[in-house]
């Protein structure tokens, strides 16, 4: 797959808009129902990771072509290995926090980034606004009897000018601190994604296909998980905020 030369040639920096300006224009949320093994072959939540070697993405469209629209804010979610009632924070187990993006199908490259510090879970940049909604009363993510939070990551203030039409990449991922009885492996970063037609919610843009990137942000290809590591085909639960450039 060629890469893309110039990310900066094709991503343009727009001025800022008003905050009420900005809609919801990809909503592929996370699902109300149909979760965790109670709901048994209907269950439509899932988290998946690419291990140490780099992360799991996803792609989107909006608008229709002819159009600019400038992105606003991506907020994705991430399951990680910490449970509802363990006393770590995201800062524990992972580095930092990073959004790529890019025209889907190059490789992608970090657009935001932030430090996260051991004892917190907020992020270094007011831009990087983390929620753990597992203390608001949302289902935690249940993985083989284990309860693990559920926590929203949303960056900010982002600006990106955008094709209407034009099928772009993301994905998020965290450099993992080392294990602590293991100290040979690192925490995975893991995003929350879902089967769409078991969601009971709009899934814009779902396609049963994720995209699989190494460390560097090079795009190796896409993957459809039915029959490979689950029984379904899922994408990454994402939504996208953004307002009209044109």
């Amino acid at each position: 797959m060629m890469q893309c030369a110039s990310f900066a040639s094709l991503l343009l920096v727009a001025v800022a808009a008003h905050a009420a300006d900005s809609v919801l224009v990809v909503d592929r949320g996370l699902p109300p129902t149909n979760l965790n093994m109670a709901s048994g072959d209907s269950r439509a939540n899932i988290r998946w990771s690419s291990e140490e070697h780099g992360f799991v993405g996803d792609d989107f469209t909006i608008g229709a072509p002819g159009e600019t629209w400038v992105i606003d804010s991506i907020r994705t979610w991430t399951a990680p290995p910490m449970l509802t009632t363990s006393s770590k924070h995201l800062g524990d187990l992972y580095q930092d926090v990073r959004l790529y993006f890019g025209p889907s199908g190059n490789a992608l490259t970090p657009i935001q980034t932030s430090t996260l510090s051991k004892g917190s879970d907020a992020a270094d940049k007011a831009a990087v606004k983390i929620t753990d909604l597992t203390q608001s009363g949302a289902t935690p993510y249940e993985e083989f009897g284990k309860n693990l939070r559920v926590m929203q990551v949303e960056f900010t203030g982002l600006n990106m000018m955008v094709q209407g039409g034009t099928k772009y990449a993301f994905g998020v991922w965290g450099m993992g601190r080392p294990v602590a009885d293991a100290p040979d492996k690192i925490y995975s970063w893991f995003n929350l994604g879902s089967n769409a037609a078991l969601s009971a919610a709009r899934q814009d843009g779902a396609d049963d296909t994720l995209l699989l990137f190494d460390g560097g942000g090079k795009f190796e290809g896409p993957f459809n998980s039915k029959g490979q590591q689950w029984d379904k085909s899922s994408d990454i639960n994402v939504q996208v905020f953004a307002h009209r450039g044109n």
